[in-house]
Parts: C-alpha cells; sequence; structure tokens
C-alpha cells in the first residue's frame, strides 16, 4: 500500500490500492470529534427540553380540563 499526497489538501493521501482518501492529520480529527460530541450533547439536551415541554403542556392541559 502506497499513499499519495492528495494535490492541495494538507494531511489527505491516497492509498494506491483502494484509491480511499487518508486523512492523516490527527488534530483535525481531534476537532472533527470535539465538535461531533458537542452537537450529540445539544440534540439531547434539546430532547430532554422538548420531553420536558410536552409535560408541562400536558399538565396545564389536565388543570384546564378539571
Amino acid at each position: 500500500m502506497a499513499l499519495i499526497k492528495v494535490k492541495d489538501h494538507d494531511g489527505f493521501y491516497r492509498d494506491s490500492n483502494s484509491q480511499a482518501i487518508i486523512n492523516k492529520n490527527n488534530q483535525d480529527y481531534q476537532v472533527y470529534v470535539a465538535n461531533r460530541d458537542k452537537l450529540l450533547s445539544d440534540k439531547e439536551r434539546i430532547d430532554k427540553l422538548e420531553n420536558e415541554i410536552g409535560d408541562i403542556k400536558s399538565m396545564i392541559q389536565t388543570l384546564i380540563d378539571k
């Protein structure tokens, strides 16, 4: 397997056997992982808030119905 540098893309190489693009820049990968984890955390918080809002709406509807 020989790695061929991808023109105009630092840290990217093409595998000569599989033609796959490989990112050898660990810093960029760590930034990607941190951003992905933050987005997932934000999504979990939004889902939790949506559930809590739904519970509050149900409680208000129960109070109104009485």
